[in-house]
């Protein structure tokens, strides 16, 4: 019900998300996820899937780019 509400308000839950992301991965469109995820009492989870530290980071940096350019639309 509440996946439903959301969607008629245009918000975009983290079932959204997830589901949208599995829906890729499914399709092989997915080689590589990083997540960056707040709980409800605030503390911070990360994860990632297998590969370099390097490229994990240059992802972070792409999503925050596209955060940043998303901002001034």
């Amino acid at each position: 019900m509440l996946e439903r509400r959301s969607k008629r308000e245009g918000k975009v839950t983290p079932r959204a998300v997830i589901e949208n992301l599995l829906q890729a991965i499914e399709r092989g469109d997915v080689e590589t996820v990083v997540f960056v995820a707040r709980q409800p009492d605030g503390l911070i989870k990360s994860g990632w899937s297998n590969t370099l530290h390097t490229e994990l980071l240059g992802l972070l940096e792409c999503g925050k780019n596209h955060v940043l350019c998303n901002m001034s639309e």
